[in-house]
């Protein structure tokens, strides 16, 4: 833990962005670029981790005295002490406050003790598009033949583009499962969660398909992104007390929003 902190410390400049990312506050092409980075970054990641680390370990009563008290300390008058306190920034009193805390044996309790994720902050933990798996196949060849298609733009990551043709096959076969429910992964993507929460529907009201289960999970997250906390709640729960694949997942973040 102790190696982490000082890991962390060394990465001082990753904190406004980290803090702005985790309060909402970026922009989507700021996001986008966090995101990527995030991937290339392996200490951007670590320090990410540890910032979520400290929001949940620190309970903000305690943490305001005792950096209150820190503050308040004089600092020495000699050039040399000085140079000691430079470096001494409001991350480097939480990182000491933390070690406070598991010196003392608080640390448990506080990580334990549950908080209110946001919405987005459970997106972002959770929320992953799915592979690709085809297990249909229409009695048209074209329409077979447009769905690879779509399939290689989705792998590909272009969502926008997988969606027109997705659309072109829907235009085609409104039943078509497959399209429906990667339409909604491509949907969610790109922040379009009302379009998204309409495909997985459709998917799940067909009732005889094997994207049933995904669309219930993935349901969910569209109430999370347009602020409708408890149907996302509520949807969770369904799943959490079914035998979904996604059992467990659900009851993780039942345990966040609640």
């Amino acid at each position: 833990m102790i190696m982490n902190l000082k890991k962390y410390m060394m990465n001082e400049m990753n904190f406004d962005r980290i803090e702005d990312f985790l309060d909402g506050g970026l922009s989507d092409d700021q996001l986008k670029e966090f995101e990527k980075d995030l991937l290339d970054d392996p200490d951007l990641q670590m320090d990410l981790d540890l910032h979520q680390e400290v929001d949940e370990a620190i309970v903000e009563n305690d943490i305001m005295n005792l950096r209150s008290k820190l503050e308040a300390i004089e600092l020495p008058k000699k050039e040399e002490q000085k140079r000691k306190y430079k470096y001494l920034t409001k991350w480097n009193i939480v990182a000491a406050s933390l070690a406070l805390f598991i010196g003392l044996g608080s640390l448990m309790f506080l990580v334990n003790n549950k908080g209110t994720y946001s919405n987005e902050k459970v997106y972002s933990n959770y929320y992953k598009p799915y592979e690709i798996v085809v297990n249909t196949r229409s009695a048209d060849a074209n329409i077979d033949n447009m769905l690879v298609t779509a399939l290689k733009s989705y792998e590909a990551k272009d969502y926008r583009t997988a969606l027109k043709l997705f659309k072109q096959i829907l235009d085609k076969d409104s039943t078509n499962i497959t399209s429906n429910f990667y339409s909604g992964i491509s949907n969610l993507e790109i922040s379009e969660y009302q379009k998204a929460n309409k495909n997985f529907t459709k998917v799940i009201r067909h009732k005889n398909n094997l994207f049933i289960e995904q669309s219930e999970w993935y349901l969910g997250f569209c109430y999370l992104m347009t602020n409708e906390r408890e149907k996302a709640i509520k949807q969770f729960n369904i799943i959490a007390k079914g035998n979904s694949f996604y059992k467990a997942k659900a009851q993780e973040i039942l345990n966040k929003l609640e």
